[in-house]
């Protein structure tokens, strides 16, 4: 006879990933690691894996409670528009994950769309198909319909957000689903709905287990691992402004001690400054003294100029009067010469004269 056991899982691929323990299928985790382990299934097909939470999250009890299964991907990893478009990085994460923790089980990736993955897979095949792709209502439904041949009797279909608060029309499909075959759902982390369209076997099991007693502890669980996550990373957060803020007093008294000797250097440069300009008031003063007497001095200069120029003239009539006189002084002496040539040649004259008379004495 088979139980339903609570475990306290550790999933492996948070150590890569930390974001997948605060994703929106976090909090699903728990429940779908202990369904692995209740059933303990063949073969489980996912439609629409991203980083990995869920999918993981199966691995994760395939490895640990070492279940023969085969567990299949089927995803773009290029994202879509309501997910948001993303690089090969995301893809690039999942291959990673599953090479560090998860080689020794059987994995298998289809890097397609649903559509394009569909002929793939045999009718009556999978124990647990899990759809989290496009959720829009049409979208949904097309999913379920073209795979719900692959189900195997008695076998399990996992929905994620179906939650009527999500607005999305995967919730409205899903109670129509609700509507025709046994089914139980979790309202948290946008809602998961099982459904059991081939049979009843597990459900009754699972209500002999007092499933809903369980959806209970699996909701508050995941609301105290979150709320725990919170708490932790507020604390975390805490010491690293706590950190943040000592060194910031660090810094601002540092930055006061700057502003402090930079407060005394303009001081010292105020004072510096003013004397300064007290040296340079007197400078001024003996700037403008200093012009007066140039000033004085070049009206002074300037009356010696025209003393100068009083004088070149005097000079220059003198000089005229001086060249008139030495034109005189020289005619005069050619008068002079004149006068003492016709002196001498009276002389001789005379001395001719008077030879003569005193010969004929």
């Amino acid at each position: 006879m088979l139980n339903w056991n609570i475990s306290n899982p550790i999933f492996e691929s948070d150590i890569l990933n930390e974001k997948l323990n605060v994703s929106p299928w976090s909090g699903h985790r728990r429940f779908v690691y202990d369904l692995l382990r209740f059933i303990r299934p063949e073969h489980v097909l996912e439609l629409g894996t991203h980083y990995g939470c869920s999918f993981f999250a199966m691995c994760q009890a395939i490895k640990d409670f070492k279940i023969s299964t085969t567990i299949e991907a089927v995803d773009t990893w290029v994202g879509d528009s309501q997910a948001g478009f993303y690089g090969e990085e995301v893809y690039s994460l999942v291959n990673k994950t599953i090479d560090n923790y998860f080689l020794e089980i059987e994995t298998r990736m289809h890097r397609m769309t649903f559509d394009e993955a569909n002929p793939y897979f045999v009718d009556d095949y999978f124990d647990i198909i899990h759809i989290d792709g496009f959720h829009e209502y049409d979208a949904v439904k097309n999913d379920y319909l073209s795979y719900l041949p692959k189900l195997k009797k008695n076998g399990i279909f996992l929905f994620h957000d179906i939650a009527s608060d999500t607005g999305y029309g995967s919730s409205v499909f899903w109670k129509e689903l609700q509507e025709r075959y046994s089914s139980f759902e979790f309202e948290h982390s946008w809602g998961l709905g099982v459904l059991f369209p081939k049979g009843d076997k597990y459900y009754n099991l699972m209500i002999d287990e007092n499933i809903f007693d369980k959806i209970l502890y699996y909701t508050s669980k995941s609301e105290l691992d979150l709320a725990t996550i919170k708490v932790n990373d507020l604390e975390v957060l805490g010491i690293e402004r706590f950190e943040t803020i000592n060194q910031m007093e660090g810094m601002i008294q540092e930055r006061d001690e700057v502003i402090a000797s930079q407060n005394m250097m303009l001081d010292e440069r105020y004072k510096a400054m003013q004397e300064m300009e007290g040296m340079i008031q007197e400078r001024d003063e003996v700037i403008a003294s200093q012009n007066v007497m140039l000033d004085e001095r070049y009206e002074a200069m300037q009356e010696m100029e025209g003393m100068i120029q009083e004088r070149d003239k005097v000079i220059a009539s003198q000089n005229v009067m001086l060249d008139k006189r030495y034109e005189a002084m020289q005619e005069m002496e050619g008068m002079i010469q004149e006068r003492d040539t016709t002196i001498a040649l009276q002389n001789e004259i005379l001395e001719k004269k008077g030879g003569r008379k005193r010969g004929w004495m």
